[in-house]
């Protein structure tokens, strides 16, 4: 059966957990924002239970669910802790609304932070478009109210930088007035913006769109996830990792004169053997 998976990580497992001291507690939302990742239900469930006087909240998140994320970004605006927030990787989407909750907002200086305009997917007729539009421009409408709130600038303004897809880096975020202070990068709070596949946006900077060929252990991970059994994933992985003479000899065939000649032939075998891998799994390509 066809797994569904999220669009923005068809390759990785996000992370959403609380840690809770006396005094403070550390929320992570390092993961998209839906029933896929950290679900708005589970989170205000789980944060009720948080007693601590101070909130650190760390976000590494592509965004989601529009109204999954407002109702977070409520939940720690009306928390009685102190919320800091510490941007580790990216804040984007909506996870942009969620950092702002913070009553200080943090960012890693090679962090990246994003707004834009709401969008949907609707089917129907004409009066069904219409009434979805009307419906996106009261959310942006609510977006860009946050915006303004938190950097002072004019309704325009903001409304230009959503209907840009506008990427700020630390720097550009502080002078924006989106966030309070940089933070070096250091530990393990380092976290990597490139764990999601940002596709589905516009203007992701040309840093983030590095893609890397996943190992054979993060390729077993992921098999394992969808379920299958350790004989399949072993098999699979074997059969995927595989490059023998013949496969070289492949690549040097004319009528195979769409691939680079200038790769590793090697290299080259192996990378299609993992993308075959993948899409096999019904990773590389999920649906909604």
């Amino acid at each position: 059966m066809r797994q569904k998976r999220s669009p923005f990580k068809p390759k990785a497992k996000g992370s959403y957990r609380i840690e809770a001291k006396s005094d403070e507690a550390t929320v992570y939302i390092y993961d998209e924002v839906s029933w896929w990742g950290v679900d708005a239900q589970q989170f205000v469930k789980d944060l009720e239970a948080v007693t601590a006087n101070t909130i650190h909240l760390r976000i590494n998140s592509p965004g989601g669910a529009v109204f999954d994320g407002t109702a977070i970004y409520n939940t720690l605006k009306q928390h009685k802790a102190k919320v800091i927030t510490h941007i580790d990787g990216l804040a984007a989407s909506i996870s942009s609304i969620i950092a702002l909750a913070g009553d200080e907002v943090r960012m890693g200086e090679s962090a990246f932070f994003m707004i834009h305009e709401p969008w949907s997917i609707v089917i129907g007729m004409a009066d069904d478009m219409r009434k979805e539009a009307d419906l996106l421009d009261k959310v942006g409408g609510t977006l860009s109210n946050i915006y303004q709130t938190k950097t002072g600038k004019s309704e325009q303004e903001i409304l230009d930088y959503m209907a840009a897809e506008t990427w700020f880096s630390a720097k550009e975020a502080l002078e924006a007035g989106f966030i309070d202070v940089i933070e070096n990068d250091k530990g393990e709070e380092k976290a990597q913006a490139s764990l999601f596949d940002l596709s589905v946006f516009a203007n992701v900077p040309e840093s983030l769109n590095k893609k890397e060929e996943p190992t054979a252990r993060e390729v077993e991970r992921i098999l394992k996830d969808i379920g299958c059994s350790e004989t399949r994933r072993k098999a699979m992985i074997a059969e995927g990792f595989k490059c023998g003479p013949r496969d070289v000899d492949d690549i040097e065939n004319p009528a195979m004169n769409d691939r680079p000649r200038d790769v590793d032939s090697h290299e080259a075998v192996i990378k299609d053997r993992i993308a075959d891998l993948l899409i096999r799994a019904e990773i590389a390509a999920p649906s909604l």
